[in-house]
């Protein structure tokens, strides 16, 4: 029998190495259905290498995939508060509101050669009066004068979310959140907000244990005492949603059609991982909306998810908004 130091002297190492010869008996042995299959260390490292490179290729394919299917989300997300926004804003432009003691809309024209009505102003009365708790005028006059016409009232008002006004004390998942505050200011004709944070919406339990929870900071002001009466109320953006729908929403202090969309998708257990995965940041949503005779609303918000997997704080901030009249 020859031995192992023979059969090495006998190779020759530039044609006839052995690891080669393994390979190659190796390859033979697949391609021939006769030849018995030759195991060798050498070939099970090459095929486990091949294995472990696969798997790390469908890693990450997985995870390119699964964040392109949160964008996805955040994409059709954008869409929907977008649209509900323009709808929010031809409802504050066309509205009526209990402020102003009569049925005139906030955009109704009645400005004559000397008198220009004061559209953009209760237009922006009500945008805001559907996200905020109160309204904390500058002077005593100038609400009633948003409802006549007055060329020299203008229009001058500080909508606030801050002290005891409603808010409540400790929701959800977090303390109060002060400074909240939109002031809106301008004249008969244009109206614009100096913008900030305008509302929260507390989230918790999405990490599957417990139930979770959904709240809004802001209290509706269809809930203040001395906002209005019953059946009287000034918020005017919510009555798009006050069927068996919105119920839930509504509970959580959803005001406008653009928070009751949020609320709906954010509670959907498809869009947890949303929140939980980083992506809800620096979210832009913007919209307008015109009526026949030129007037015009225009609304941009940001929105920011401060928090955990289990639930955190989601600020909402007005950038702008702006309400033209025209007649």
């Amino acid at each position: 029998m020859v031995g192992i130091g023979n059969s090495q002297l006998s190779v020759n190492l530039t044609t006839r190495d052995v690891h080669n010869n393994r390979l190659n008996q190796t390859a033979t042995s697949m391609n021939s259905a006769v030849a018995g299959f030759v195991w060798n260390p050498t070939s099970k490292l090459i095929i486990r290498k091949e294995e472990t490179d696969k798997q790390n290729d469908d890693n990450l394919t997985f995870l390119f995939e699964y964040r392109a299917l949160l964008n996805s989300r955040m994409q059709t997300l954008i869409t929907q508060l977008s649209n509900a926004l323009a709808s929010d804003l031809e409802v504050a432009m066309s509205s009526s509101n209990s402020r102003w003691n009569n049925s005139r809309s906030a955009m109704a024209g009645n400005t004559t050669s000397t008198a220009q009505d004061a559209g953009a102003g209760r237009t922006a009365y009500n945008f805001m009066m559907g996200w905020m708790t109160t309204a904390a005028e500058a002077n005593a006059a100038a609400l009633a004068n948003v409802a006549l016409v007055n060329p020299d009232a203008g229009f001058d008002v500080t909508f606030n979310s801050a002290g005891s006004n409603g808010i409540n004390a400790a929701p959800i998942n977090g303390p109060a959140i002060a400074n909240r505050a939109i002031r809106v200011a301008g004249s008969a004709t244009l109206a614009q907000t100096d913008p900030g944070l305008i509302d929260v919406l507390y989230i918790g339990g999405i990490n599957g244990i417990g139930t979770p929870a959904y709240r809004y900071a802001n209290n509706s002001s269809d809930d203040v005492a001395g906002a209005g009466t019953a059946g009287n109320p000034q918020n005017v953006l919510n009555n798009s949603f006050a069927g068996p729908l919105g119920v839930e929403a509504t509970i959580q202090d959803a005001k406008n059609l653009f928070q009751k969309v949020l609320f709906d998708t954010i509670s959907s257990v498809e869009y947890r991982p949303v929140l939980s995965s980083g992506l809800f940041k620096n979210i832009i949503v913007s919209s307008s909306a015109s009526l026949a005779n030129g007037s015009q609303a225009q609304a941009s918000f940001s929105m920011t998810f401060n928090g955990t997997q289990d639930g955190g704080r989601l600020d909402i901030s007005c950038d702008k908004f702006t309400a033209f009249f025209h007649s």
